[in-house]
């Protein structure tokens, strides 16, 4: 039987990248039903927060506000009608808090969490503005690219990953899934002059470019995203036009976080799989060398009865096992042809190459 896994994601970005107003896109989605699958937060006042904003946008055009030094934390549950396929414990930082310096007079707390956070991490979000990633296409199409100014912060998150990816790696461990989240899409052919598809393939071509770190040892998910059409020329940075609401991949990062866990589990299932078929079968073989020696039933009948209790719970933890693999088979299958025209890389390749 599917038994729903429980990850950790965290979100990275600057100031004014995004990030809040994505979570709240991406609930909003999800919790009004996607293709059959649905979103949940299971604290029920943190559900009406997250709708409660999202109807003011839609409404009233007003963003959600940026995140305080306090993060955002929310439970999740991630379902497929009435199955539970993944649980989540979201974490929404603000920009401050991955670029301040930690021993900096008067830092806040957040600081510190987040790089605690991190380390715990199963999928991190690494999310870039659109204008500024439409500003890094500009300068790479001159000729004239500049990286002395960072607006992105993508030199100070990098090395947060790396330092992450690299203690899992030591460890043993399965390495994060990697999220590069691209708000504000709609931007791009602004601010460019080039059509959206266009530009986003530069960025497709270029990623470990514009942000090198990721070319290594991860598997990277590429995901534009946009919750309108709104454009740069806004008499109100904190308002936008309700009927330019438009949202547009906001669920496949949790697509990618359940796919790229699975994946990385089933060897591991397998291998339990194959320990277990092992021990199976050594223990069978001993118990019919025992019934056949000379007086071998009554003299090693304890023997007996100890091995025969231990392969009847080997075989209920044989097909426990056998199910969870064949369900995780499933769901990964489900999300990559969810995702199976998102760009993804792993260990620096494209995997459509």
């Amino acid at each position: 039987m599917y038994q729903a896994p429980r990850i950790t994601m965290t979100m990275l970005g600057a100031s004014g990248c995004g990030k809040t107003t994505y979570l709240h896109g991406m609930y909003a989605v999800l919790s009004s039903g996607l293709n059959g699958y649905f979103l949940y937060a299971t604290d029920p006042d943190k559900d009406l927060d997250l709708a409660d904003a999202w109807d003011e946008l839609c409404v009233a055009g007003t963003l959600p506000d940026a995140t305080d030094v306090e993060p955002l934390d929310y439970e999740f549950a991630f379902k497929h009608g009435m199955t539970t396929l993944l649980e989540i414990d979201f974490q929404d930082y603000r920009g401050g808090a991955g670029t301040e310096r930690m021993r900096a007079t008067g830092a806040s707390a957040d600081v510190a969490a987040l790089k605690e956070r991190l380390a715990i991490s199963d999928t991190i979000i690494l999310t870039l503005d659109g204008q500024h990633v439409a500003e890094w296409i500009n300068d790479a199409a001159d000729g004239t690219r500049n990286r002395s100014g960072d607006p992105m912060h993508i030199a100070r998150f990098s090395r947060a990953i790396s330092t992450v990816v690299e203690t899992h790696v030591q460890e043993g461990n399965q390495t994060p899934a990697i999220i590069v989240l691209i708000t504000k899409t709609d931007l791009l052919a602004q601010i460019t002059g080039r059509p959206t598809r266009d530009a986003l393939d530069v960025v497709r071509r270029n990623l470990f470019d514009l942000v090198p770190v990721l070319a290594h040892q991860v598997t990277v998910l590429l995901c534009p995203v946009q919750i309108g059409s709104f454009g740069l020329d806004r008499e109100d940075a904190l308002k936008v036009r309700p009927d330019q609401v438009n949202p547009k991949n906001l669920h496949k990062p949790i697509s990618f976080a359940l796919m790229h866990y699975l994946t990385e589990r089933l060897p591991r299932q397998q291998q339990a799989l194959s320990g277990l078929d092992h021990r199976l079968e050594s223990q069978r073989q001993e118990v019919e060398s025992l019934r056949n020696g000379f007086l071998g039933p009554w003299i090693k009948r304890g023997r007996i009865n100890a091995l025969e209790s231990s392969i009847d719970a080997d075989r209920e933890r044989r097909g426990e096992t056998a199910g969870e693999i064949s369900g995780a088979r499933v769901w990964a299958e489900q999300m990559a042809e969810d995702l199976r025209t998102s760009p993804i890389y792993r260990d620096g390749k494209l995997q459509e190459d």
